[in-house]
This record gives C-alpha cells, sequence and structure tokens, in this order.
C-alpha cells in the first residue's frame, strides 16, 4: 500500500511538474512576444520622429528661402521708391522738358502698332514690340535723332532689359518652350552672346523686367502657350544669384 501511495505521490508530483514547465513555457513565449512588440513600437516611434525631424527642417529651410526673397522684394521696392521719389524731384528736369514736348524722328513703320517696350542706355533708346515683328530691337540715338534696327536675339518672346550698360534679354521662347537664359549684346562685335547672369530659376516667355542699380527683376510672363505665370525673381549682382 505504501508503495502503491508513494508511486501515486510521484506520478502526481511529475504531473504537476510536467504542467509547471508548460505554463513556465506559455510565459516565456508571451515574454518574448511581448518584447518583440515592444521593440516594433520603438522602431515605429524611432522613425517616426525621424520622419518628423526630416518634415521640421524642410519647413524651416522653406521658412529661411521666403525670409531670404521676402527680404529681397522688400528691398527692391523701397529702392524703386526711393528712385522713383528722387526722380520726380524737379530740380532733376531741365527747363527744357518741364513744360514741353520736343518733336523726334519717326518709329520704323513695323512699330506703328503693338505695345513696344523700352529700355534706356545713356543717350540711346531701345525699343520692341509685341506685334508685327515681336522679335526686332530698334534703337534710337537721341544726339543723332535717328533710328537703327539691332540683330534679332538668341531667343524670341523675350523680356528687355539692361544691367551695367549692357542691353539684355531675359527669359523667352524657343519653338514653344519657354527658357530662362539671359543674353547680352556686344557693342564692338555688334552680335548678341551670353551673359554671366545665369538662367532665371523659372524659365518664362514675355516677362516684365524692371533695372535698378546692380539688380534685375523678372516679373511675371508665361511659362508655355498660355499658361501665366506669377513668378517673380531678382538676380543680385552682390550674390551673382537669382532669389
Amino acid at each position: 500500500k505504501e508503495q502503491e501511495m508513494h508511486a501515486k505521490i510521484q506520478a502526481k508530483e511529475q504531473e504537476m511538474h510536467t504542467k509547471i514547465q508548460a505554463k513556465e513555457q506559455e510565459i516565456w513565449a508571451k515574454e518574448q512576444k511581448i518584447q518583440a512588440m515592444e521593440h516594433e513600437l520603438q522602431a515605429k516611434e524611432e522613425l517616426k520622429q525621424c520622419e518628423m525631424m526630416v518634415k521640421e527642417k524642410e519647413i524651416e529651410q522653406r521658412s529661411h528661402l521666403l525670409a531670404v526673397k521676402n527680404k529681397s522684394i522688400e528691398k527692391l521696392a523701397d529702392q524703386v521708391k526711393k528712385l522713383q521719389e528722387h526722380n520726380t524731384q524737379p530740380h532733376l528736369l531741365s527747363a527744357q522738358y518741364q513744360l514741353s514736348w520736343s518733336p523726334c524722328a519717326d518709329l520704323p513703320e513695323t512699330l506703328e502698332s503693338g505695345f513696344p517696350r523700352s529700355v534706356m542706355i545713356g543717350d540711346v533708346v531701345f525699343v520692341n514690340t509685341l506685334t508685327d515683328n515681336p522679335n526686332d530691337i530698334h534703337q534710337y540715338s537721341i544726339n543723332d535723332n535717328e533710328w537703327s534696327t539691332l540683330p534679332r536675339p538668341m531667343v524670341g518672346d523675350f523680356g528687355l532689359g539692361q544691367l551695367s550698360g549692357k542691353l539684355i534679354t531675359v527669359g523667352g521662347g524657343d519653338n514653344g518652350t519657354a527658357v530662362g537664359n539671359v543674353y547680352q549684346f556686344n557693342e564692338e562685335s555688334q552680335q548678341w552672346e551670353e551673359s554671366p547672369i545665369p538662367p532665371m530659376p523659372t524659365p518664362r516667355a514675355f516677362p516684365c523686367v524692371i533695372t535698378y542699380q546692380s539688380n534685375v527683376a523678372a516679373c511675371g510672363g508665361r511659362i508655355n502657350g498660355e499658361e501665366l505665370s506669377a513668378a517673380v525673381e531678382v538676380f543680385m549682382s552682390s550674390t551673382s544669384q537669382w532669389h
């Protein structure tokens, strides 16, 4: 009886031990699963933090670029305002032109209609029109009271301007595709050549070009075909860059 009882007790102990081992294995498996989930959550959190840092950096860079652009525009607007105030002072106008108009030589026949754009360098006025022969540029000598025609620029549909006493074309269209290149006219060779000014960041045809001191602003224009652009970009000689 004692042996039988002892055998039953051993069997029961063995059964309990087996159950405890199984339970321990189950608990260990659950702990491993929980650890794996914690690692996965930690990895996701770290990835999310990295993405947030990248986005914050992008926002910071965009905000900085926008601030620089706004500052450049404000500075240019202030310079234009000062120039306008300076040019409206009566002592800058000679008595000859204050109260009367003086007749000059008539425009060339090709410019009788359209919307001429003009640039003045020294005592020479350069005129370009948007109709008839839109890529022709004519120059008028105030001293000689005569008109002449320049060689055609390297691209058409350009914006007309000047920088440092050189006539320049900004942007334009090449076979229907807007470009941002800048070309200058060489008075000695009487030829157009690439300007040291880099291309505009936004290629456009027919931009409005404004020059003040050593800065050139390109406003608006057409991107391709009839699509209009609201871009305003300023080239500053002090940085040799568009802003």
